[in-house]
């Protein structure tokens, strides 16, 4: 018996095909991610235009280089390992819920961050990969953005108190576990009032940055300076004992002693700070060391303000 297939069906299953493939084609061009397959020696088959917007290569410059050259070079020598344990495994994709956070490259060789899923199909008996990769250097600059507004002072640009609580914290565990003593000191702007009844809020303000900016020359980079509240700020020492804490107290206090801003009439506008010193004990938390440094703080004060005192 022979069976034949009349010209006109074979025409219309071409067609089909045909517009089966215009249409994958499209989706694929059209799709807001990046979409890459690559065969199993790691070279790439397919680049999408959103490929093309992501990584800055042409689908002509990159079609048949390794996708190594999309990752970082730490990763490149180990991808191979990676590539055969998902082939011989019996996971077919990563799903969306699964997404990978990685490090990409760009052509200009600049690194930025992207989500990745990716799949394997048996073609013909061998097996290709498919990843869909999303730049998610928006989102990531989104969230850094709203993490520096929770966690920074709009007036002075020093961290506020609810990171300085996350901080002392890991400073504490730090001590706990290995030891390392730290020293946190209390600093108050002696008479701010005065300031502000006298001059306004916005020389106040003037007064408030330039301690800010001048304390923190006087600190090391690993230290932390925090606007704590109002004229109010602390400051934690890594691997600090009391004596060189209260040195560089003394330097803060003496620094600030030499310092002025301007009023609105051209006068000169000077202030002095109080500072209070703790150095962590072995039966302190991380509360017990911020009193200890407040109640250091209220000596100064009490003994004639421009002070340090543990």
């Amino acid at each position: 018996m022979i069976i034949g297939i009349h010209m006109s069906d074979k025409q219309e299953l071409q067609n089909e095909i045909n517009n089966a493939s215009t249409r994958f084609s499209s989706v694929i061009d059209a799709a807001f991610d990046g979409i890459i397959t690559m065969d199993d020696k790691q070279r790439i088959q397919l680049f999408n235009h959103a490929s093309e917007n992501i990584f800055g290569y042409s689908a002509n410059e990159i079609i048949g280089k390794s996708i190594t050259k999309l990752m970082q070079k730490k990763f490149r020598s180990s991808h191979s390992n990676y590539i055969k344990q998902f082939a011989d495994s019996d996971i077919q994709s990563r799903d969306m819920l699964s997404r990978v956070m990685i490090m990409a490259v760009k052509k200009d060789k600049s690194e930025f961050p992207v989500e990745i899923t990716i799949s394997k199909i048996s073609i013909n008996g061998k097996i290709e990969f498919t990843a869909i990769i999303r730049d998610i250097s928006n989102r990531i600059a989104f969230i850094e953005k709203l993490q520096h507004q929770v966690n920074t002072d709009n007036l002075t640009g020093l961290y506020n108190r609810n990171y300085f609580d996350t901080q002392i914290k890991d400073i504490y565990h730090q001590y706990k576990r290995f030891g390392h003593s730290f020293c946190v000191l209390m600093l108050d702007l002696d008479k701010f009032k005065v300031v502000n009844d006298t001059y306004g809020h916005l020389i106040g303000d003037k007064v408030l940055q330039e301690f800010a900016k001048k304390a923190q020359e006087v600190l090391r980079e690993v230290d932390l300076l925090v606007r704590f509240g109002g004229e109010e700020f602390i400051a934690l020492l890594p691997n600090t004992q009391l004596e060189a804490a209260k040195d560089v107290a003394n330097r803060i206090r003496n620094c600030i002693s030499q310092q002025m801003v301007l009023s609105q009439n051209h006068e000169p506008v000077t202030f002095t700070v109080s500072i209070g010193v703790a150095e962590i004990a072995t039966d302190d938390d991380t509360e017990s060391i911020v009193k200890r440094a407040d109640e250091g703080l209220y000596r100064a004060k009490k003994s004639g303000r421009n002070r340090v005192s543990d």
